[in-house]
């Protein structure tokens, strides 16, 4: 499994899209964190009573995991679409026999990648995002405070998670078209507007996700940090466990 690991690895990163997206990502990221921030502190120092705004440091740190999350679900898109062009699974299944065993590896790499952006990107972004917010931000001993950190790890393993189900709709669906377009829509507003809507919208993968790194709020479930999380899991594993068992019954 370790070696069918390692070619999976070495595949996905010889792939430029997989390491401009993973680039882009970063930078895009850590850049509308430092922007937005400095906006707001501009806001901030015109109303230093804060009169109509809603602002901690430690939100504005954490927004920024907003602004990065489409990246993870194209990464999680791409790392797994490529196999689907020109009957490249067909390749790949000859050199990892057993299409479980294939979907493993291609699984761990998927959440490798993912950790290795997130662990990067998140506490990068959340100190550009202190930076800009300036007198207004955290100091950074602050940030190594267990009350920064636990959320933190909340985040990085909110992205682990989004760039997975990415990946197993992309298995599921066969392409790159229907993932990207519904996974982004829904992260970005769609999920936001179904809350508008109804209460179940609470459910969806990327709201009791966002759970694990938000700051405590009303929840129409009573759920927390770790029932979110849970939430989320749940919507990966489910998503897998069908796309396995399509890719397992239906030709290459």
């Amino acid at each position: 499994m370790l070696l069918d690991v390692r070619s999976e690895g070495r595949k996905l990163g010889t792939l430029p899209v997989v390491r401009l997206s993973m680039v882009a990502t970063f930078v895009i990221t850590v850049g509308l964190a430092a922007l937005a921030s400095w906006t707001i502190a501009g806001h901030l120092d015109d109303d230093p009573a804060r009169n109509g705004l809603h602002v901690t440091p430690e939100g504005e740190g954490f927004q920024a995991v907003y602004f990065g999350q489409a990246g993870m679900v194209v990464l999680g898109v791409l790392a797994v679409s490529g196999e689907f062009v020109g009957g490249q699974v067909r390749t790949s299944l000859l050199a990892v026999p057993g299409r479980l065993r294939f979907l493993a590896a291609k699984a761990a790499v998927v959440a490798l990648l993912a950790v290795l952006v997130a662990l990067v990107t998140v506490p990068s972004a959340f100190m550009a995002a202190q930076l800009g917010l300036g007198d207004h931000g955290l100091p950074f001993s602050d940030v190594l405070d267990g009350a920064i950190l636990v959320p933190m790890a909340g985040a990085v393993l909110y992205w682990v998670l989004l760039a997975l189900l990415a990946a197993g709709c992309t298995v599921l669906a066969r392409s790159a078209v229907a993932p990207l377009a519904i996974l982004v829509a829904l992260v970005l507003a769609l999920s936001q507007f179904l809350s508008m809507v109804t209460d179940l919208a609470d459910l969806l993968p990327d709201r009791a996700g966002a759970l694990m790194y938000m700051e405590a709020s009303e929840d129409t479930f009573g759920l927390g940090a770790v029932q979110g999380g849970l939430v989320m899991v749940t919507w990966v594993v489910a998503v897998w466990l069908v796309a396995a068992v399509r890719f397992v019954r239906r030709d290459a």
